[in-house]
C-alpha cells in the first residue's frame, strides 16, 4: 500500500531568493577581480611617449569604487556566508529532509506505478467514452 506525504510548502524564509548565491558571488567575484586587475595594471611600466597603446587607461578613482583587495574578501563576503547558513536552518525545517535515499527511491517507484495505473484508468475512460459517443450507424456523434 502507498503511503500518501501531504503535499508540502516551502516555509516562509526560504525563498528563491533567499537561496540565490550565484548573484551575489558572482557580483563579488566580479569586483576582486576588478581591483586585480588595476593592481596589476598599476605595476606595468607606461608606453614610451608617443607609442599606441591601443587603449585608454581608467582613471584610478573610478577603479577604486565597488573594488576591494583579497584582504577585504572575509568581510565582503559575509553577507553571502550567513545567507547560506540561513538557507541550509531553512532546509532543514522541511519535513522528510532526513530520509534516507532508499526511502526516496521507494517513494518514487511506487508513485511512477501509481501514475501508469492512473494513465491506464484514463486510457480506458476514454475508450468508453469513444465507444458511448458512436451513433447507431458507427459514426462518431461527437468530433
Amino acid at each position: 500500500m502507498t503511503t500518501q506525504t501531504p503535499t508540502t510548502h516551502l516555509p516562509p524564509n526560504l525563498s528563491p531568493d533567499s537561496i540565490d548565491t550565484l548573484t551575489e558571488l558572482t557580483a563579488i567575484l566580479t569586483r576582486l577581480r576588478a581591483s586585480q586587475t588595476a593592481s596589476a595594471s598599476s605595476t606595468i611600466p607606461p608606453p614610451a611617449a608617443g607609442s599606441v597603446t591601443g587603449t585608454t587607461p581608467l582613471p584610478s578613482s573610478s577603479l577604486q569604487s565597488g573594488t576591494f583587495g583579497v584582504k577585504e574578501l572575509p568581510a565582503a563576503t559575509d553577507n553571502l556566508k550567513h545567507k547560506l547558513q540561513r538557507a541550509r536552518a531553512a532546509v532543514r525545517t522541511l519535513p522528510d529532509v532526513a530520509r534516507s535515499v532508499e526511502q526516496q527511491e521507494r517513494d518514487i517507484a511506487e508513485l511512477e506505478a501509481r501514475r501508469r495505473e492512473q494513465l491506464a484508468m484514463l486510457a480506458r475512460i476514454k475508450a468508453v467514452g469513444l465507444e458511448q459517443s458512436k451513433g447507431e450507424d458507427g459514426e462518431r456523434m461527437i468530433d
